[in-house]
């Protein structure tokens, strides 16, 4: 491609027209050497830089600090606007998506219920404020029969696997029968767990003794304060033993409760009973209390008592508490009471 001088010299001067000035553009980026006689070295060796006036260079300079700026400010809006963008994006895949969510809900429903699970626990406590035993029944339908100022603590739900109650005070414990989850009750630094027996703790707070009698079956008991100057021991008790453990001079002792039990007797009036027949129990109380107690032996078959009976109760609780235990019916008679089913 060529154009002519004229066209050339036009182009240098600035008089061709849109079309001549593209035809000259195209040749001048097409070609590397122009002809010597459109500008002389004498030409280029006279030549000045232009001078630009200072109010023409700041505006220039303004100008372009704006355009850079404004650059800068487009930059980081598309930035934002992009990062907006994912997350309106992922929140728009998350609510989309929430329909096939519920084709799950076991799994929900199993987080949902392991939290309620952990929330819901808590602990129940029972108190006897009267001067009187109360009999109360367990979730396991262990029963305890709670001597006055005891108090009795266990986890709600009862744990079945961990059958654990707190005791403070005295307390008669008959544990339902369970081999695959043991019976356990603390008490001031120890513990005694059964399988299915029953047995008697007495654990006061103002007293420094602890003790536990066993009347059926066979109990472990064992110390479990972890202060180092407490030594470990582990008893495994049969029935009639008693262990008492000082918990001052840090000693246990392990003996025949009946002798125990017997001054006891005479000092509080105390009538305790190992698997007595219902028959026999109630013949002591008609002797104590001078009242008929009316029964059909046929109801009383094969039924038996273990456990204290402090005789300072009226007649109608201790009865009362007997056939509770032994599903029996108590009824008033004229001549005293009658025990049937």
């Amino acid at each position: 491609m060529s154009v002519s001088d004229e066209l050339l010299d036009k182009y240098f001067k600035g008089q061709c027209s849109p079309e001549e000035r593209l035809q000259v553009a195209a040749y001048l980026n097409e070609t590397d050497d122009l002809p010597s006689h459109l500008l002389s070295k004498e030409e280029w060796d006279q030549t000045s830089d232009a001078a630009i006036d200072e109010v023409k260079t700041e505006e220039m300079f303004n100008v372009v600090k704006k355009q850079t700026i404004a650059k800068v400010y487009r930059l980081k809006w598309i930035k934002i606007t992009s990062a907006a963008a994912v997350v309106l994006a992922v929140l728009l895949i998350g609510l989309f998506n929430w329909p096939n969510n519920k084709s799950n809900p076991d799994l929900a429903k199993s987080a949902v219920s392991s939290v309620e699970t952990a929330n819901q626990i808590s602990w129940k406590s029972i108190v006897n404020y009267t001067e009187n035993n109360q009999l109360f029944t367990l979730p396991d339908n262990s029963t305890v029969n709670i001597f006055p100022g005891a108090e009795l603590r266990y986890a709600i739900p009862f744990v079945k696997n961990k059958r654990e109650v707190y005791l403070s005070g005295k307390s008669f414990f008959n544990i339902a029968k369970d081999s695959k989850h043991p019976f356990v009750v603390y008490a001031k630094g120890i513990s005694t767990t059964a399988l299915g027996t029953s047995f008697t703790i007495t654990a006061l707070s103002k007293s420094r003794m602890i003790k536990v009698q066993l009347h059926t079956g066979k109990v472990l008991v064992k110390s479990t304060d972890s202060l180092s100057q407490i030594s470990r021991f582990t008893e495994v008790l049969l029935p009639g033993k008693e262990l008492v453990y000082n918990s001052l001079a840090n000693k246990v002792s392990v003996s025949d409760s009946k002798a125990l039990s017997l001054r006891k007797e005479s000092a509080i009036k105390e009538l305790n009973f190992t698997q007595a027949p219902l028959v026999d129990v109630f013949e002591k109380l008609e002797k104590h209390y001078h009242v008929k107690i009316a029964y059909d032996h046929a109801d009383l078959s094969g039924m038996s008592f273990t456990g204290s009976l402090k005789l300072t109760q009226p007649i109608t609780a201790i009865l009362g508490e007997i056939a509770e235990l032994n599903k029996l019916n108590q009824i008033k008679t004229t001549e005293g009471y009658l025990i049937r089913k």
